[in-house]
C-alpha cells in the first residue's frame, strides 16, 4: 500500500496558480524539514509542511488536501502535491511514519505522521495569503500555490519535459504578490486588522466556512525530525 503515486501527464503537472516567518504572498526558498499527514473527522486527508526559511522553522498548515471526505483525490491539492513529488524526484510515497516534530507551544514535541520520502528537501515554495471570516473573526491562511526546483526555478512539467527550466516561474512572477479576499473582506479591512495585531471580533457579520478537526493517523515506529539544537 502506498500513500501517493506521482503522475507525469500534462494536466497533473500544471501549476496551481521582511522576516523569515512567512506572512505575505510570494515565492520563497525553503527547506522542507518534514511534511506530515492528518485525517479530518470527516475522512479527508491533508498534508502540512514543517519548513525552514532563513533559519526560521515554521509550519504551513491545512491547505494541501490530498483526498476528499469520500476518499477520492482532491483535484487541486493532489495536483500541487504531485508537483512537489516530481520536483523532489520521488515516484511513490509509502505509509507515513510516526514521528515527533518540535511544533507545539514553545517548541514542544508533537506526535505527527511524517511522509519520510519528502524530508529535508530544498524547494522554492509559492504561497498566497487568503483572508476570510468565521463567526465574526477574520481568518488568515497561507495557501500553497506551487513548488519550483531550488537550483533553477524549474516547474514539475519542465522537469518531466527536460526543457525551458524557469519559464513557468517567470510567467507566474507577476502574480506572486496576489492576495485572496473572501466573505466580503477587502484589503483595507485586512490591513487595519493586521496593524491592530489581529484582534478578534473584527469581521462584522461576514460569514465563513467551518473547518474540520484533524487527527493524526498512526503508523510504524516513532522518529524525530527538526529537533532544536
Amino acid at each position: 500500500m502506498s500513500f501517493f503515486k506521482a503522475k507525469t501527464d500534462k494536466k497533473a503537472l500544471e501549476q496551481t496558480s521582511g522576516t523569515a516567518y512567512l506572512n505575505a504572498s510570494g515565492c520563497y526558498p525553503v527547506n522542507i524539514i518534514a511534511p506530515f499527514a492528518s485525517t479530518s473527522d470527516k475522512g479527508s486527508t491533508s498534508v502540512d509542511m514543517f519548513i525552514d526559511h532563513k533559519d526560521q522553522k515554521q509550519v504551513i498548515y491545512g491547505n494541501l488536501r490530498v483526498t476528499n471526505n469520500d476518499g477520492n483525490e482532491n483535484a487541486i491539492g493532489a495536483k500541487t502535491f504531485n508537483q512537489l513529488m516530481i520536483i523532489a524526484g520521488v515516484e511513490e510515497i509509502g505509509d507515513p511514519v510516526e514521528a515527533e516534530l518540535p511544533i507545539g507551544k514553545g517548541g514542544a514535541d508533537q506526535d505527527v505522521a511524517v511522509l519520510e520520502e519528502l524530508t529535508d528537501i530544498d524547494v522554492i515554495l509559492r504561497i498566497q495569503m487568503e483572508y476570510g471570516a468565521w463567526k465574526g473573526n477574520i481568518t488568515e491562511k497561507k495557501v500553497i500555490r506551487g513548488f519550483f526546483r531550488a537550483e533553477d526555478n524549474a516547474s514539475a512539467e519542465e522537469i518531466v519535459n527536460d526543457a525551458d527550466f524557469g519559464a513557468q516561474y517567470a510567467k507566474e512572477e507577476k502574480y506572486f504578490d496576489n492576495v485572496t479576499y473572501k466573505d466580503g473582506l477587502d484589503a483595507e479591512q485586512v490591513e487595519a486588522w493586521i496593524a491592530a495585531k489581529r484582534p478578534k471580533g473584527t469581521a462584522g457579520k461576514s460569514a465563513g466556512a467551518s473547518g474540520t478537526a484533524a487527527k493524526k493517523p498512526s503508523f510504524g515506529q516513532k522518529k524525530a525530525f527538526g529537533k532544536k539544537d
